[in-house]
Order: structure tokens, then C-alpha cells, then sequence
């Protein structure tokens, strides 16, 4: 059964609706709403006539670090973009555009017309948690799928191991491979999908991506495998390599699901360094009652009341209380700095000791929190150096893996034809570049957010 998500009223497609679909009128009129667009979007020039903008997109339903590149031509594509960063690891991207040649839902679209799921970076926050969770659930039932077929198959291969010439008859050998075809199926069919996808969506974008190398070897390892099952007198009887093929899926997933697991951990971090503010904080009346409001409706001059452990939600000064407060986040100052009555309290920073009133002073984007916020914001969406170049190096990479394999097939050929298809197979397993372009990102993705659960913050991931 597919699953929604209902947001702000509105029931949202399921996931592969809107990677494969169009955006409807009300998804469109949602995403190009004033109030909505602000929430997510910067705007240089008037206020009545911005000549350019830079919104800030989550993305999602990547599988390798290639899939940023294709987000990007994608959104490059799109009348008015001016520059595309998109970060596969930390799945953020920050696109500039003209707003009198498009909307954010053209871009929202573009995204989704290339296969991949875009949503605005702050009124999203709910939905890409609930996406995830899904997808590293499918992640590890994929990965179950090819770990218990993978045993079952190695199981039955290693009699063929162990066994001298002439020990094992044909009937029984023949019975053997049968049995590995059929526990190969699911692998093929359903745990290496990720790479059939991955593959296709580059090749629809004109582009050689990493999984293309992997899908080959899968593809052509299953069917030459398949051709000695079924014919078992050909020119090549007893080499099958199931047991090499559901072990490659099985390492393959492995991986992935240990990234997007690091991914995830370093995101929640990150999540929850950033989103220290209070959902709502109590606010003196003209009667002097206190009310729970949202920190969106205090105003410059309200009194608000900050309890023990509660985060301040704007700048101001202490009128009333004392009090220790966490600034380590703010200003790197490690010890707790005492507040009075006069002193200044920024927001975000944390109150340790007892309840103080406070008079606001500074809200929203004029504060040093949000400020630090929009920094870490444009470090996650820019891509370092060094993963530029790995991408850089990828491309060519991969060209020279098919061109190899092409070339180390067509001299065994001349040789040995019956191990031309297998020495093909192994130079495009070996040379899969996963580390190069997935472990880089990963990597720096994963220092950030345990840089970030120490309360430490980068401005730049080129700092690592």
C-alpha cells in the first residue's frame, strides 16, 4: 500500500507520483504562494520587482553522487537559472534565477522531470524524515533480499568449490546451477533495481553515471550465467558465477545502506543544532496575563518569559531574572556566561539556570542565530573542492572503464573466447569508482555532523 503525506491541508501524491508526474495547479500555486516562497527564497534588487532570487531545495531519491550532477543540467535547463549547487550527500541544493523568466515550481518541476523529489528547504522539514525513513526501509529490505539469496546460492556453490573433477555428475551439477538461477532472480529483479535506476536516469540525461558500469556487469554476468544453465552442453557448461553476482548486489547495497545511514545521522544532527528555536514561547499581555505564542508573532519591544532549559527565541534584554546561558554555539565560548538584568541574550542560545523575562530586541533573519543558520545552510548546499573534482574525474573515468572492457574483451577474444565475456566483466566490477565519487561526499557529509553534535559548525566544507 502506498502511503500520503498531508500537509497544510492538502493530501500530497505518493512518492513515485511525484518523481514521475507533473506538479498539479494547487502543488504549483502552493510552491509560487508569497508568503510561501519567502520561506525559502532570498531576493536581490526592489522589493515590488526582485531581478534575481536564490531558493534553497531539498532533494531527494539520489543514489550515487553522479545523481547531483544531473540534477543540476537539469535545473540549468530551466529558462532564467542562473547557477545550480546541488549536494548530494547532505541532499541540499541552492538554485539562482530570474524571476521574471520562471517560478519555483519550474524548478520544483524540472527536478522531478529528471526523476528525482524536490521540496522547499524550511516547509519540508516533516516530509524529507518521513521519505527517508521509507527509503532506507526499502533499502534494507533490498539488501535482506540479497544477503539471504546470496548465502542460499553460496551454499549450493561451494560443493563445485570443494569438489575434485569427476566428483560431482552432471545431472547433479546441472541441478546445482538451477538452483542458482532461480535464487539469483530476486536479486536481479528486484534487491539491484537502485542501479537499473540510477543508471537510466543518467542515460536519459545524456551522461555515463557509475551505476552504468555495475548494471553491465550484473546484466552480463546473469545472462551468460543463465545461457550455460539452460545449455548445459555449450561451450562453457560448469561457469556460472551466481555466487559472484549475489555477492557483488549484496557488498553493493551493503555500502549504500552504511551511507545513507551516516547521511541520515550526520542530517539529524545538523537538524537539531539548527533548529534550536521553540516551537512556542510565553508572551506578556497589555493585561500582563502570559500567553503561548509562536515566536513568528512577537514583535520588537514584547516581553517574553524563557524558562530553565528553553532556548531564547529572538535577541533582546533581560529585564528580570538571572541566569546562566549556552552561547558555545553562537560564539564558541565554551562555559556558561551569567545574565542579568541589562544584559544582552541572543537567539538560540540556551538558558541554563532559572527563568528570566526578556524584552525582545531582534527577530528572525535580522538575528545572529539565523544569520549562522543561512551560513551552514549555503555550506551544506555547496559542493567542496575535492568532490568537484572527483565528479570531474568521474566522467572521463568511466569512459575509459566501458572503453577497457571493450578492448580487454575483443584480445581475449583472439585467445581465449570462452573467458573473453568474464575478463569483461571483472574489468568493470574492479574499476567501479564508488569510492571516488561516493565516499568523498559521504565522508565530509558525515565529519559535519559529528563536528555538529560537538557544537561545532562549518562555514565551509572545503575546511576539512
Amino acid at each position: 500500500m502506498r502511503g500520503c503525506l498531508v500537509s497544510d491541508g492538502s493530501v500530497l501524491r505518493s512518492e513515485e507520483e511525484r518523481a514521475n508526474g507533473g506538479l498539479r495547479a494547487h502543488e504549483r500555486a502552493a510552491l509560487d504562494d508569497a508568503d510561501e516562497l519567502a520561506s525559502y527564497t532570498s531576493f536581490g534588487g526592489p522589493s515590488d520587482a526582485p531581478v534575481s532570487a536564490t531558493s534553497r531545495l531539498r532533494v531527494d531519491g539520489l543514489h550515487c553522487a553522479a545523481c547531483a550532477g544531473l540534477i543540476e543540467q537539469a535545473l540549468l535547463r530551466v529558462p532564467g537559472v542562473e547557477s545550480a549547487d546541488v549536494n548530494g550527500a547532505a541532499r541540499r541544493a541552492s538554485v539562482t534565477w530570474d524571476p521574471r523568466q520562471s517560478k519555483a515550481s519550474d524548478l520544483v518541476e524540472a527536478v522531478r522531470a529528471a526523476g528525482y523529489r524536490a521540496y522547499p528547504d524550511t516547509a519540508a522539514r516533516e516530509q524529507p524524515a518521513e521519505l527517508d525513513t521509507g527509503e532506507s526501509r526499502r533499502m534494507l529490505w533490498r539488501l535482506f533480499v540479497a544477503g539471504f539469496c546470496m548465502m542460499q546460492v553460496m551454499m549450493y556453490a561451494t560443493a563445485t568449490y570443494v569438489a575434485a573433477p569427476g566428483d560431482i555428475d552432471a545431472q547433479t551439477l546441472r541441478l546445482l546451477n538451477w538452483a542458482g538461477w532461480l535464487l539469483s532472480l530476486p536479486v536481479v529483479l528486484f534487491a539491484a533495481v537502485p542501479f537499473y535506476r540510477g543508471a537510466w536516469q543518467a542515460l536519459r540525461q545524456g551522461r555515463v553515471g557509475m551505476d552504468l558500469p555495475v548494471v553491465l556487469g550484473i546484466l552480463v554476468t546473469f545472462l551468460a550465467s543463465t545461457a550455460a544453465t539452460f545449455d548445459a552442453a555449450g561451450v562453457q557448461p560448469r561457469e556460472v558465477y551466481f555466487d559472484s553476482l549475489t555477492m557483488f548486489v549484496t557488498f553493493l547495497l551493503g555500502g549504500r545502506a552504511l551511507e545513507q545511514r551516516a547521511r541520515a545521522r550526520a542530517a539529524r544532527a545538523l537538524d537539531s543544532a539548527l533548529n534550536r528555536l521553540p516551537a512556542a514561547v510565553q508572551r506578556r499581555g497589555a493585561d500582563g496575563a502570559w500567553a503561548w505564542v509562536s515566536p513568528t508573532r512577537l514583535q520588537p519591544g514584547d516581553c517574553i518569559r524563557i524558562a530553565a532549559g528553553q532556548a531564547f527565541a529572538a535577541d533582546g534584554v533581560v529585564i528580570e531574572g538571572r541566569t546562566d546561558v549556552d552561547e558555545a554555539l553562537l560564539t564558541g565560548e565554551s562555559r556558561p556566561l551569567p545574565r542579568e538584568a541589562g544584559d544582552e541574550v541572543l537567539a538560540g542560545s540556551i538558558n541554563l539556570a532559572g527563568p528570566v523575562s526578556v524584552r525582545v530586541t531582534r527577530l528572525g533573519g535580522q538575528t545572529r542565530f539565523d544569520g549562522i543558520v543561512q551560513l551552514v545552510s549555503q555550506a551544506m548546499t555547496r559542493r567542496p573542492s575535492a568532490v568537484r573534482l572527483a565528479d570531474r574525474i568521474a566522467g572521463p573515468f568511466l569512459w575509459c572503464v566501458l572503453l577497457l572492457a571493450a578492448a580487454a574483451a575483443a584480445g581475449w577474444s583472439l585467445v581465449d573466447p570462452s573467458r573473453a565475456v568474464w575478463v569483461a566483466v571483472a574489468v568493470l566490477v574492479v574499476t567501479c569508482p564508488c569510492a571516488l565519487s561516493l565516499a568523498a561526499p559521504s565522508a565530509m557529509v558525515a565529519a559535519a555532523g559529528a563536528l555538529a553534535r560537538r557544537g561545532v559548525l562549518l562555514r565551509r566544507l572545503d575546511a576539512l
